[in-house]
C-alpha cells in the first residue's frame, strides 16, 4: 500500500509540475468577457497595461491572446505574427485547449492576411485538433468556416463543402443565427460550383436570407437576396430584377456586378434605356467580373440597333473569352489535382522535432513509473475483466434456466387445458348425438340436464380457465378487462378460447351455444374493444398476446 501510495504522489507532482494555468489578472479577465460584446472596450482595456511583456507568463499569454483576438475583431492591420506566437507557445501542449485552439484559429487568420496559405492551413487544423477535445463550438464553427475558405481559394470545391456544412454544425448547437446565415449562403455557393440543382442552391439561400434578417445583419441579407437574384437572372426575369435592384442599392462596393446582371435582363426585357443604363455602369468594372454579359448585351443592343456586323463581332468576343476561361479551368483544374494541403515530410519532422524538446523532461520522469506502473494496472484490468465476465456468465445461466423452466411449465399447463378442453369437446360431441336419439321428452329433458352439467363449460367454471389462460399468457388477459371496460366476463372467456386456438366449432361446443350466437358474440367483443368491422378479432387477440 504505501508503494501505491509513494507511486501516485509522485505521478501527481509530476503532472501538477507541467500543466500550465490560466490567468488571474482581473483587467485581463474583464476583457476576455467583453471580446464578444464589445472588442474595442476590450482593446482598450489591454492596451492600456503598461508593459505586459514584465508580467508573469500566464498572463503575458493571456494578454497576448487576448489583445490579438481584440485586434483581428476590429480588424485592425496586423503585419507579424510575434505577439500571438507568444501564447501558442505557452498553451502548446497544455491542458488549457479552449485557449490553445483559439490561438491556433488567430495565428490562421492572420496567416490568411499575410496571404500564407500553407501556413495558415497548417495553422487552422492545429486549432481544429486541439478544440476536438472540448465543446467550444463557436470557435470550433470560426475554425472549420476558415479551412473552407482556403479550400475555396484552390478551387477546392469539395472539401470546402464538408467544413462548411461542420460550421453550420458547431452554429447550429451554439444557435448563433448570424453565423448560421453566413455558413448557409457559404453551403449554397459550393453546391452552386459543383452543379447541384439550381433549387437547392435556392433553397439553402433563402435560409440565409431569413437567418440574416432574424440577426439584423442587413448586409449578408441584401447580398444573399442579389445572390438569388443573379441565379435566377436567365429563368424569371422579373423576380430576379428586384432582387439585384436591392443589392445594387444597398451594396454599392458590387454595383458594377449587379448592373451587368440588370443590363441582360432589361435587354430580354426590350427596354433599352435600362439597358444602356446599367451596361454603362457594368463597363466601369476595372476587374470585368462579367465580361462574358456585358459582352452578349452589347451583342443584343447591336443586333436591335440594325448593326448586325457589330453583333457578330461582340459574340465572336464572347466565344474568345469563353474558350479562355475554359482553358484556364483545365489547368486549375490540372493544379488543384497536384495541390494538397497535407503536411510535408519537413514539417512533420519539424512539429516532431518541437514536441520532443517540450516533452523530454516528462518522458524523462514518467519512464520508470509507466514501467512499474503499467503491470500493477494491467494486472488489476486483467482481474476485473475477469471477475465481470464470470460474473455476466453467471447471470446469463441463471436467466437462460429460469427461461426455459418458465417455457416448460408454460408448454405443461397449455397442454393440460388443451387436453381438458379437448376431452370436453369430444364429449359434447358424443352428447348432442345421444341426444338426438332420446325419444321420451321428460327422459330427454333430464338426460340433457344431467349431461350438459358433466360436459358443458358452465359460467362458474369460465373463471377458472379465464385465470389459467391469463396465468399462462402473462397476465395479459386480465389486461384487455382493465383495458377495455365495456368486456363481460362472457367476453373474456371466448377471448381466453382464442388464445388457445379454439376454432368458432369448438368454442360453441364447449360453450353450448350456436354458431350464430358465436357471431354475434364476437362482434360485441369487436365493438367493446373499439374494433372496426374489416378487422379479424383472432388476428387482433393472437398480435396483442404475442
Amino acid at each position: 500500500m504505501n508503494y501505491f501510495k509513494l507511486l501516485g504522489a509522485i505521478l501527481c507532482l509530476c503532472f501538477a509540475s507541467c500543466q500550465h494555468r490560466n490567468t488571474n489578472n482581473e483587467t485581463i479577465l474583464r476583457s476576455e468577457k467583453l471580446l464578444q460584446i464589445s472588442p474595442d472596450s476590450a482593446y482598450q482595456l489591454l492596451h492600456s497595461i503598461q508593459h505586459p511583456e514584465l508580467m508573469p507568463k500566464a498572463d503575458y499569454a493571456t494578454w497576448c491572446l487576448n489583445y490579438t483576438h481584440a485586434q483581428y475583431k476590429l480588424s485592425k492591420e496586423i503585419k507579424s505574427d510575434s505577439i500571438i506566437q507568444v501564447a501558442i507557445n505557452y498553451y502548446d501542449n497544455s491542458n488549457l485547449k479552449k485557449q490553445c485552439g483559439t490561438a491556433w484559429y488567430l495565428l490562421g487568420c492572420i496567416n490568411i492576411d499575410l496571404h500564407k496559405k500553407k501556413e495558415a492551413m497548417y495553422a487552422l487544423k492545429q486549432a481544429e485538433l486541439n478544440l476536438n477535445e472540448i465543446t467550444e463550438e463557436n470557435v470550433k464553427g470560426l475554425v472549420n468556416f476558415k479551412i473552407g475558405d482556403l479550400y475555396v481559394q484552390d478551387e477546392l470545391f469539395r472539401e470546402s463543402l464538408i467544413y462548411y456544412k461542420k460550421s453550420l454544425h458547431d452554429f447550429i448547437l451554439t444557435k448563433d443565427k448570424r453565423y448560421q446565415a453566413y455558413a448557409y449562403s457559404a453551403i449554397a455557393d459550393m453546391y452552386n460550383q459543383l452543379k447541384y440543382p439550381p433549387q437547392t442552391v435556392i433553397n439553402y439561400i433563402g435560409l440565409a436570407i431569413n437567418l440574416a434578417k432574424e440577426a439584423g445583419d442587413t448586409f449578408n441579407y441584401y447580398n444573399n437576396i442579389s445572390r438569388k437574384g443573379e441565379l435566377m437572372y436567365n429563368t424569371d426575369y422579373y423576380h430576379s430584377k428586384e432582387l439585384l435592384l436591392q443589392g445594387f442599392k444597398f451594396i454599392p462596393s458590387q454595383r458594377w456586378e449587379y448592373a451587368a446582371y440588370l443590363s441582360y435582363i432589361y435587354s430580354k426585357l426590350h427596354r433599352q434605356d435600362s439597358v444602356g443604363y446599367y451596361l454603362k455602369i457594368a463597363q466601369q468594372d476595372k476587374y470585368c467580373t462579367n465580361k462574358t454579359l456585358t459582352y452578349l448585351v452589347e451583342a443584343y443592343v447591336d443586333r436591335d440597333n440594325g448593326n448586325h456586323t457589330k453583333a457578330f463581332e461582340d459574340l465572336e468576343k464572347v466565344y474568345n473569352y469563353r474558350d479562355s476561361i475554359s482553358q484556364m479551368n483545365i489547368l486549375n483544374q490540372l493544379y488543384r489535382i497536384d495541390k494538397q494541403y497535407d503536411l510535408n515530410q519537413k514539417e512533420i519532422e519539424n512539429a516532431t522535432l518541437k514536441i520532443d524538446n517540450r516533452n523530454k523532461f516528462i518522458a524523462i520522469m514518467l519512464l520508470i513509473i509507466l514501467v512499474l506502473g503499467s503491470v500493477v494496472i494491467i494486472m488489476s484490468i486483467v482481474n476485473q475483466q475477469k471477475k465481470k465476465q464470470a460474473d455476466h456468465l453467471k447471470v446469463q445461466q441463471q436467466l437462460e434456466y429460469e427461461v426455459q423452466v418458465k417455457l416448460i411449465e408454460n408448454n405443461q399447463k397449455k397442454e393440460l387445458l388443451m387436453s381438458k378442453l379437448q376431452n370436453r369437446i369430444e364429449n359434447t360431441l358424443r352428447f348432442n348425438q345421444l341426444k338426438m336419439v332420446s325419444t321420451t321428452p321428460e327422459k330427454q329433458a333430464n338426460f340433457i340436464k344431467e349431461i350438459s352439467n358433466q360436459f358443458i363449460l358452465s359460467e362458474k367454471e369460465w373463471q377458472y380457465y379465464i385465470d389459467e389462460i391469463n396465468h399462462l399468457f402473462d397476465g395479459k388477459i386480465i389486461n384487455f378487462k382493465t383495458q377495455f371496460k365495456d368486456l363481460t366476463q362472457a367476453d373474456l372467456i371466448v377471448i381466453s378460447l382464442i388464445c388457445l386456438k379454439i376454432d368458432i366449432t369448438n368454442c360453441c361446443s364447449l360453450l353450448n351455444m350456436s354458431i350464430n350466437t358465436m357471431y354475434v358474440r364476437r362482434k360485441r367483443i369487436k365493438k367493446h374493444i373499439g374494433l372496426g368491422k374489416e378487422v379479424d378479432l383472432e388476428e387482433w387477440v393472437h398480435q396483442n398476446i404475442q
